[in-house]
């Protein structure tokens, strides 16, 4: 085998050191370019989360302070209106938190100020952030501001204090803007790094370094903030250049920025080019070397790898070792990158120790100041409480619960057993009024389940509610209110419901008797009234009456008719004060209505020697619908009132028709009655129109009249829709007009007939009982039913009564109410309750009785229907012919053609 050509030594150094040496080289190039970028990479990204812990940090304290604001709105202080109170808490509150607190109301005017001595004078000023937060109804965290008495920087947070739904005052706290700067550099930022907190208008608010210096002055950069989170190059406030992030806070809408100096960012290319330079050196020294140093290096490479091996042992960052030989320099360079990676997370894992530990000592510090702020919440409340826990421990308790059971807060602070605290209360006399079913509730720990609600008198007549709710852990809340005042105020309440109760039974007793009169005044006025007015019928239904006597009569009838109005007068005001006036509107001649109102008063004139005239509108249609009764009642007070207060001169009543359109079915009339007489002041017009009232003193003594009659006029008119009043002087007469608007209807002379003749009876004839104990009364009832046919029976009361419903058959009973013996509601009741038809007899009530008490009264007792006395013939005719009109079979008749 021919052996190959020889080689000098050197040449297979040479090349053994060549192709160990470049690619060494490029391996350690590459390797120093990658760890400049990583380094580099790892301190931007460090930026980024040192940016996010900052901005977590300030808005940690923000929530914190909102938080205690919102607590604080929500005092029982300023539910109950105790700024004094309120003040006192927004003191204890400052001192603790370093903090200046301001309540405003929603116009600016300050009610409480902890950073100016109390009792002194407050300021009205509104702020830009109290309008913010009446606006919003929302917490706002203001920019930098300059404080109006500390001429310091500082920052003011505000809340919405709300009262019944609405927002009465802005609670603010203002805190220095150092304190800012301060959190930044409790959160650990410190060179290379910095941090800066800017307001919303870029100006700064606190720096992690030298604060006060940087406070106020605007943010480098602060244009290039855009977004809620970015990078940006440029210099710091110190000239310095740097590398920066940003995030911006959904609170307050401040800027957190992070920057680290550029020249802390090349460290790692600097470090990389004093390793590499002196590696390069090496290579080369070695290369020359090589040859006759082959061994020496390989045993070299040998004592570096041992050395990096120990230090990579003892945790030390190693550098690459530099050998001829390829494997070695491989096996260093790892070594050496595993020696870096691991110091890397060493220091990442001690950073995030520390972080971890500042955490932790903020949440202690926040968890103590939250136990701070609501121990004074409870101990604030108007109400006791305590918990117990579901090991019957007494966990949380407040001010106010000691106070009100009188217990020792020492003892409550020792956390007893709720058994424990039962036996202190009942050792302390706190159940000596109770009952026995309390003391064994007591004793049975069940005083108070969960959701119940109860009272407890205490020995010295202190009520208390208590109300318990089971809390999510099984155990028990316990709310005590003092309710003493509640209670005496619900038993004056009661006292005066009381008291009204028999005001109002007096009342109503009083009323009673009111109307118990005027049904006995009614009736027995109305009685005798029955006897004139139908005579006047029975006169007026005579054939061969002469015309004279016939004008006469109807005289009679009208006077009785309109003394039947005076009488209902006080009937009708009893129902006007009681808003019950009831309207008969019926077809009326105007003018006959007019004629008949004089034709009461002439006498009475004439004696005076009065000149009495009308003047009726032509344009006045023959006939109207309307009340005609309410109509003349009132036409004849305002007459009446002409003829009393005139001495001389004359009374004129006017009838005029104001314009209307030629289809318009109403036609608005004026009724004027003018006189000469002595007039009415025009300062005393005011008491016209008034019940029991006149226009003075003078008048009243020399003019006879109750003062009634323009008050009912005025109800009557207001009740047809219509208006009353007046037109006077002192001196030169009055005008009394009222203005209605009346119903057409075409004249039928049919009617006119009918109104003076007997009616032609619609219906077949009937046999009819009537019971009543006045003579006049029956003969007038007898006589007008006989006229058009009827057959009428009389008795004298109600036994008589009762026997002949008994013994005969009858198609109609008219009853009087008020008859010696037996009256007609018993004897109604009786009839009712006889066997057979008898006992379906219709009954009609013929009585003076006309209240409608009465009457409800009446139909009670099983009477069909009613006729007021004294009645119109009409009426009379009209309610036989419903009971027995057309299509009716006389059961009378029948039954008597049976018998015989």
């Amino acid at each position: 085998m021919a052996s190959r050509r020889a080689r000098p030594l050197w040449y297979y150094v040479a090349a053994l050191n060549l192709a160990l040496l470049v690619p060494a080289l490029a391996v350690t190039i590459v390797l120093l370019h990658h760890w400049v970028a990583a380094e580099r990479s790892r301190l931007e990204n460090t930026t980024v989360a040192i940016n996010s812990e900052a901005l977590e940090t300030v808005d940690c304290f923000l929530a914190s302070q909102i938080a205690m604001l919102q607590a604080l709105a929500t005092s029982p202080a300023l539910e109950a209106g105790d700024l004094e109170r309120f003040g006192r808490q927004a003191a204890e509150l400052s001192a603790l938190q370093g903090l200046t607190i301001i309540l405003r109301d929603t116009a600016g005017q300050e009610h409480v100020n902890t950073q100016v001595p109390r009792g002194s004078p407050l300021p009205s000023l509104p702020r830009v952030t109290d309008r913010a937060v009446a606006a919003t109804g929302k917490p706002t965290v203001s920019d930098l501001l300059i404080g109006a008495v500390s001429r310091q920087p500082e920052v003011r947070a505000g809340v919405p204090v709300r009262l019944r739904g609405e927002i009465a005052y802005v609670l603010s706290a203002s805190f220095p803007a150092a304190r800012i700067g301060a959190l930044l550099s409790e959160a650990g930022i410190a060179p290379p790094y910095s941090a800066s907190v800017t307001d919303r208008t870029g100006t700064i608010i606190g720096r992690s370094v030298a604060t006060d210096q940087a406070t106020g002055r605007p943010l480098p950069g602060f244009a290039e903030t855009v977004g809620d989170s970015g990078s940006w190059t440029g210099s710091n406030l110190l000239g310095v250049p740097v590398f920066g992030t940003y995030r911006r806070s959904a609170l307050s809408g401040w800027i957190v920025t992070v920057g680290i100096e550029q020249q802390a960012l090349q460290a790692p290319l600097y470090a990389s080019l004093w390793i590499s330079i002196p590696i390069l050196i090496g290579l080369g020294l070695t290369a020359l070397a090589a040859s006759g140093l082959m061994a020496r290096r390989i045993l070299l490479a040998k004592n570096r790898l041992a050395e990096g091996a120990r230090a990579l042992a003892d945790g030390r960052v190693i550098d690459a070792p530099v050998t001829p030989v390829r494997e070695v320099n491989e096996i260093g360079a790892t070594l050496a990158a595993a020696s870096v990676r691991l110091h890397q997370q060493a220091e990442a894992l001690q950073a995030a120790n520390r972080e971890l530990e500042t955490r932790v000592a903020a949440r202690t510090r926040e968890l103590a100041e939250k136990e701070a702020l609501l121990t004074m919440t409870l101990d604030a409340m108007d109400q006791g409480l305590v918990m117990v826990d579901a090991r019957g421990v007494v966990a949380v308790t407040n001010r106010r619960f000691a106070e009100i059971l009188d217990l020792d807060p020492a003892f409550l602070a020792s956390r007893p057993t709720d058994e424990a605290m039962s036996r202190a209360l009942d050792e302390a006399g706190a159940f000596a009024s109770a009952g026995p079913a309390v003391r064994a509730g007591l004793q049975a720990d069940d005083l108070a389940p969960p959701d119940a609600r109860c009272e407890r008198v205490r020995p010295n007549g202190q009520v208390l509610e208590v109300t318990s709710t089971a809390t999510a852990d099984g155990g028990i809340l316990r709310i005590y209110t003092d309710v003493t005042a509640r209670r005496k105020a619900e038993a004056a309440l009661a006292e005066a419901h009381r008291i009204a109760q028999v005001a109002r039974r007096e009342a109503e007793a009083g009323s009673a008797a009111k109307s118990e009169f005027l049904a006995t005044m009614s009736h027995e006025i109305r009685t005798p009234l029955t006897g004139v007015l139908g005579y006047a019928d029975l006169l007026t239904a005579q054939s061969d009456l002469a015309p004279e006597h016939r004008r006469l009569v109807g005289r009679i009838r009208s006077a009785g008719e309109a003394l039947l109005t005076i009488v209902d007068d006080v009937l009708d005001f009893s129902k006007i004060e009681a808003g019950e006036i009831t309207l008969d509107p019926k077809p009326f001649s105007p003018a006959q209505l007019v004629d008949e109102a004089l034709a009461l008063v002439r006498a009475a004139a004439d004696r005076k020697q009065l000149a009495l005239s009308a003047r009726i509108d032509p344009a006045i249609p023959e006939r109207l619908v309307g009340d005609v009764g309410r109509l003349r009642q009132v036409l004849l007070n305002l007459l009446n009132n002409a003829v009393k207060f005139t001495r001389a001169g004359s009374v004129t009543v006017t009838v005029a028709c104001e314009p209307a359109g030629p289809d318009a079915q109403d036609c608005p009339i004026r009724i004027c009655v003018t006189d000469t007489g002595i007039g009415i002041p025009e300062e005393k017009r005011g008491r016209l129109f008034q019940r029991f009232s006149q226009v003075d003193g003078s008048i009243q003594r020399h003019y006879e009249g109750t003062g009634l009659g323009l008050a009912i006029s005025r109800r009557l008119i207001e009740a047809m829709n219509g208006r009353i009043d007046v037109d006077s002087r002192a001196g030169e007469g009055s005008t009394f007009w009222f203005a209605l608007k009346l119903a057409k209807v075409p004249l039928e002379p049919s009617k006119e007939a009918e109104e003076t003749a007997s009616p032609a009876w619609p219906g077949m004839l009937a046999r009819i009982l009537l019971a009543d104990d006045n003579a006049i009364n029956r003969e007038i009832v007898r006589r007008l039913l006989e006229s058009v046919g009827h057959a009428v029976e009389v008795v004298e009361d109600g036994a008589a009564a009762i026997q002949a419903v008994r013994n005969a058959a009858y198609d109609l009973v008219l009853m009087d109410v008020q008859m010696p013996g037996t009256d007609g509601l018993t004897a109604t009741r009786r009839i009712r309750m006889l066997p057979g038809a008898p006992a379906r007899v219709p009954i009609i009530a013929l009585t003076a009785n006309v209240l409608p008490s009465q009457v409800a009264e009446f139909r009670a007792a099983g009477m069909d229907d009613h006729i007021g006395k004294p009645f119109k013939r009409e009426d009379l005719f009209a309610a036989v012919a419903r009971w027995c009109g057309a299509g009716y079979a006389p059961r009378g008749r029948l039954r008597a053609a049976t018998r015989g």
